[in-house]
């Protein structure tokens, strides 16, 4: 049996509906957005390659479900999940954790659920609110991620790093260190969505202050703090994860598939659609790197990527 060549994974947005409207939402989704994905078309479509991937040049890491929040989606997570454990695929939600509660937290842990990325942008409840919505209790969410993480799921945190919560990036680091969580996360503000426009973008130089910062506090800890989206910079004991080595692709409730979700639809480089095309064909056209990639100043990124500018030194 031939070796797969390439690891892959898919973050598959399994609706448009969400209970928060953050103001840095990269797909504009809320209460008022009403989209949901074909499930069922995407299981299929897992299936089918399932029964060829000894014959695959890939092998699939892991889905990962997104929204939107995917808990208002319960059905189609929860079937999902259940798919992606009979085929052997490590299955994960991004989710603001609000909807768990203790049957929902059993039931996904049966299904095999793994991996929970929460988002965790502030400790003070006013700077909470202020970014994501209404939060009543912070408590309340704390005990939450508690849960989470006594239920062994792989629990990671991300932070979207703005002005509005550039002050408490080493303490929500520590908070999520003592939570015993099992990565933390930084994501600097991308404008796109409802982000794009606003003040609250840091400047480059802002952004590698907080992680210089964040890099002092997480010295000799046992957890390193991993940014996204970012070009590394030197001297820092973090870890990076930017576009040319994130080996994914990305499917919208439309079953459309690209390759990051923070580019907008015009400006995505389209890949296929699942609804017509096989889940091999797609993933052979994303192997197609010069289709979708372009070097800045060393770094590989995604054409029509809302940081492009950040990264070429264009912007202050």
């Amino acid at each position: 049996m031939s070796q797969p060549q390439e690891t892959i994974s898919i973050e598959v947005k399994v609706t448009s509906r969400c209970n928060q409207e953050c103001f840095h939402c990269a797909n504009n989704d809320g209460p008022s957005a009403d989209s949901d994905i074909d499930w069922n078309v995407f299981i299929r479509r897992l299936e089918e390659w399932a029964r060829t991937k000894e014959r695959s040049a890939y092998a699939l890491k892991e889905v990962r479900l997104t929204g939107g929040e995917p808990l208002v989606n319960f059905q189609a997570v929860q079937d999902i999940v259940k798919c992606c454990q009979r085929l052997g695929i490590r299955s994960g939600i991004n989710t603001n954790g609000l909807l768990f509660d203790a049957e929902k937290i059993r039931l996904l842990k049966e299904s095999g659920l793994e991996v929970v990325k929460v988002s965790f942008d502030a400790i003070a409840l006013t700077t909470y609110n202020q970014m994501r919505g209404s939060l009543l209790s912070f408590q309340a969410f704390a005990d939450i991620i508690q849960a989470l993480v006594k239920n062994r799921f792989k629990v990671i945190l991300r932070y979207t790093l703005s002005r509005i919560n550039l002050s408490q990036l080493p303490a929500c680091y520590n908070y999520a260190r003592e939570m015993g969580v099992h990565k933390f996360q930084v994501k600097p503000l991308i404008r796109a969505g409802r982000a794009k426009g606003l003040e609250a973008m840091l400047r480059p130089d802002e952004v590698n202050n907080a992680l210089q910062v964040l890099s002092k506090t997480a010295a000799g800890k046992r957890m390193m703090p991993e940014i996204l989206c970012w070009p590394p910079a030197a001297g820092l004991d973090l870890s990076y994860r930017i576009c040319g080595s994130s080996n994914k692709i990305y499917v919208s409730t439309g079953l459309k598939t690209t390759i990051c979700n923070f580019i907008e639809e015009n400006g995505a480089v389209p890949i296929g659609d699942l609804a017509t095309t096989p889940l091999e064909v797609i993933l052979r056209r994303r192997a197609q790197e010069t289709m979708w990639l372009q070097d800045i100043n060393g770094y590989r990124l995604v054409k029509g990527c809302p940081n492009t500018a950040y990264f070429a030194g264009r912007s202050t």
